[in-house]
């Protein structure tokens, strides 16, 4: 990904607001200054792991306001985070952007742009958002099935619920992903930390699978990436900007005839929904956890790993619920991003 203009701007702002303007300035107190600290270290870590941005590529336009949300939303959804804690991680995001925008004017805009984000509320144990099976097939029948980006835009959607896929590990996939183990179809999804895993797809999912091919990989080569978009004549690979409009368009539609539709979607739902779908089901929780490939790395809890077979059965289970007619390697920090973690005060 290529660095930033304001790369070095936001590097030296920031080592400012942490290193002068709370301490000397402001005179904040230790405690406030560690959560600050805390505060845009994690969001520094979420922009690298699920958006692939290093902190040595960072700039203002990785604060803009749909990337701050989607941030905050990340943290309740998926560790599970209070309304206070979320709000806390807001409020440091938010002072950072208020003392930018007294430095460089040109930067006030960002600072009430985020500002337009609302307080969480809620008790300190948030449920997790969720289609019902009903949902999902409103979702599913929503595009328009003659036009082939509808076909595409639909089987997207199906799959992102079939797999369990975080967006990012959806729009890495390749044709070559696609793959037949123990007379399954799986998919081999490389997730956060490097981590691998084989994601075996129910029958009806492999049915979109089947008919998605021939229409857009008639002549698949392993490293063609799924779902693509043409540029110049070029398949390139789906941005999350992509999938982020399509899924807020189908579910703005619907919930204008059904309100109790959520507008904001985001492919979190979908993985949330085939999860809830599965325990509900009777899948065993160390069987999600694998399915999901999501385990909370501060554990020191040993999960029982299910095997492929067992996996698949629970995926079936949860699959049966819906009916749908048919239509890189991360890299490792250099030093340099090392230094700037250390200069801004965030090592």
């Amino acid at each position: 990904m290529a660095r930033r203009d304001d790369a070095p701007k936001f590097h030296r702002l920031l080592s400012l607001f942490l290193n002068e303007h709370l301490p000397v300035r402001r005179k904040s107190s230790d405690k406030t200054i560690r959560s600050y600290r805390q505060s845009i270290k994690q969001f520094a870590a979420w922009n690298r792991e699920q958006r692939g941005v290093r902190f040595d590529h960072m700039g203002f336009g990785d604060l803009s306001r749909d990337v701050v949300y989607d941030f905050l939303v990340w943290l309740r959804d998926e560790r599970g985070l209070s309304p206070q804690t979320l709000n806390l991680r807001l409020s440091a995001i938010k002072a950072f952007l208020r003392f930018c925008g007294e430095e460089d004017v040109e930067l006030a805009g960002l600072y009430l742009s985020v500002s337009s984000i609302r307080p969480f509320k809620g008790s300190k144990s948030p449920g997790i958002e969720f289609l019902e099976p009903k949902q999902l097939k409103e979702l599913f029948a929503e595009p328009d099935a003659s036009t082939k980006l509808g076909r595409r835009d639909r089987f997207l959607m199906i799959l992102a619920y079939e797999s369990g896929a975080r967006m990012q590990e959806l729009i890495d996939l390749t044709c070559g992903c696609v793959q037949e183990r123990g007379g399954h179809i799986t998919l081999r999804v490389h997730g956060k930390g490097d981590k691998v895993r084989i994601v075996p797809l129910a029958s009806q999912a492999v049915e979109h699978l089947d008919a998605y091919l021939s229409e857009f990989h008639p002549h698949p080569a392993p490293e063609d990436w799924l779902f693509f978009t043409v540029h110049g004549g070029m398949h390139t690979k789906m941005s999350p900007g992509t999938v982020d409009h399509l899924l807020k368009k189908y579910a703005s539609a619907i919930h204008g005839r059904d309100p109790s539709f959520p507008e904001n979607l985001h492919a979190h739902m979908l993985r949330h929904s085939v999860a809830t779908a599965m325990y509900r089901a009777g899948s065993p929780i160390p069987y999600i956890q694998d399915f999901l490939g999501h385990a909370d790395p501060s554990t020191t809890m040993v999960y029982a790993h299910a095997d492929g077979s067992a996996i698949a059965n629970a995926v079936e289970a949860a699959s049966q619920r819906i009916a749908a007619p048919i239509a890189t390697a991360e890299k490792r920090w250099k030093g340099k991003e090392q230094y700037l973690l250390e200069l801004c005060g965030l090592a």
